[in-house]
């Protein structure tokens, strides 16, 4: 998720808006070659086809007529099959989730959509009304069926994670009071009426984004990391009753405050460690486009002897979102969009960082929580926000909302890398296309 709207160059405050684009398509730009990519497993991405992932910074939807908002089902490297699933982009890449036996998904509707005849807003990111819907799915070999809608679980649902016991849904809203919704799942994979339980977030009243943004449960499903405004973590211990439903959740210790601005949190396998990616950038204008390289955190949750504290950090892309751990804890992926969210114009037309993004693999010592980066490689795409690995810990899949420029522009793409003997990232040169707007990525479980 970007949010900016005006640049400052110099003295003079330019709008994006009434600048023409420039330029055809680009050599920085290959088609796609469609060749299946190397993955093993199969996995879920959505697309949030309602805008073109440099209206965040003009205005400009690009609207395509008769696009849908879809989640699209992989085999390995290849789609196989496609629903209607509608998303938005305006979240961190937690919106979608999947059960623990691999047999439903659940897709979280943050933002709405408007009508394809707007192609100019003034902000893309309020332009869109409330979201309020959850939808889930049964996912087959090559088939995903919508088995059930709810309309109304609160307003801009900001994600959804599936308990590790596979019983409850857990969501985050807008509402104050109503911050994590809970979801009790039936044994078809339907959910079950929403209650919702007041965290009392730890604000503060400088605070510029009053909201949770993302919740994670740690694998045994006893402690949440709960992402607060995007500066800092509130630990909680949660309360079940006998069906093994939170009915209610108290803080674990104070909060931890650190980093610039924080994104999508991923527990490591044992449940020892919590890490965070920092997208290192202010809302402003002036930062987006100056910005360092982004981070991830490592963080030790509070015991009984000690507080949350901070083990580790690594530098990574800039505008980094997407994290995640592969099965066995040792490797940990981040994906990082640069400034690739920027438009053609005359004045950035050599502004680094605008037409490639970073992917990075670090290794994590389980003992300490010490990160090593291992390789990074750039690519080129439009808001790239998310990354997995496969089964074998030995393949990546990232998910692009679409080309700079050109035909390629009008639909999303998955691109493929490997990680050879050497700790070294490789590109697979295969990268298969679906709906505009790729941005959140899920391994289904076998």
């Amino acid at each position: 998720m970007v949010r900016l709207r005006v640049w400052m160059t110099g003295v003079v405050a330019v709008s994006i808006a009434g600048c023409a684009a420039l330029g055809d398509y680009s050599s920085d730009d290959p088609g796609f070659d469609e060749t299946p990519g190397i993955f093993e497993g199969r996995f879920l991405t959505v697309s949030d086809a309602d805008m073109a992932g440099t209206a965040y910074a003009d205005g400009k939807l690009e609207p395509i007529v008769g696009a849908i908002d879809e989640m699209t089902l992989f085999s390995g490297g290849a789609p196989v099959a496609k629903a209607a699933a509608p998303n938005s982009v305006v979240s961190w890449p937690q919106i979608v989730d999947i059960s623990p036996n691999g047999q439903y998904a659940y897709v979280v509707e943050t933002r709405g959509s408007l009508a394809q005849s707007v192609e100019q807003v003034d902000s893309a990111y309020t332009a869109f009304p409330d979201g309020t819907s959850l939808r889930a799915y049964e996912i087959a070999d090559e088939q995903l069926n919508e088995i059930a809608l709810l309309e109304n679980v609160g307003p801009n649902p900001q994600f959804v994670e599936v308990s590790p016991n596979g019983r409850f849904l857990m969501i985050g809203t807008e509402a104050d009071g109503r911050e994590l919704g809970i979801i009790p799942l039936k044994e078809d994979g339907r959910p079950d009426t929403p209650h919702f339980i007041n965290l009392d977030p730890p604000y503060q009243d400088d605070d510029a984004e009053k909201r949770v943004r993302v919740a994670h449960l740690s694998p045994d499903g006893d402690t949440l990391a709960v992402n607060v405004g995007n500066v800092r973590i509130q630990f909680y211990d949660l309360i079940t009753n006998e069906n093994g439903i939170p009915v209610a959740a108290t803080r674990e210790g104070a909060p931890i405050q650190f980093g610039v601005r924080l994104a999508t949190g991923r527990w490591t396998p044992d449940g020892r460690l919590f890490l965070i990616t920092d997208v290192n950038a202010y809302e402003s204008s002036l930062a987006m486009l100056t910005q360092r390289g982004g981070q991830v955190h490592v963080i030790a949750p509070p015991t009984n002897n000690e507080p949350a504290r901070l083990i580790d950090s690594s530098r990574v892309g800039r505008f980094a979102e997407g994290l995640e751990i592969s099965d066995d804890g040792t490797r940990v992926a981040s994906i990082a969009m640069g400034r690739t969210y920027l438009p053609e114009l005359f004045f950035l037309e050599t502004w680094p960082r605008r037409r490639t993004y970073v992917l990075t693999i670090l290794s994590i010592n389980p003992e300490t929580g010490e990160l090593t980066e291992l390789d990074h490689i750039r690519a080129a795409g439009v808001l790239p926000e998310d990354v997995i690995f496969d089964e074998t810990g030995s393949n990546l899949a990232v998910a692009v909302f679409h080309r700079r420029k050109g035909p390629d522009r009008q639909r999303g793409f998955i691109d493929f890398f490997s990680i050879d003997d050497a700790d070294q990232l490789r590109a697979q040169g295969r990268t298969q296309s679906v709906m505009r707007g790729p941005h959140d990525l899920v391994r289904i479980p076998r």
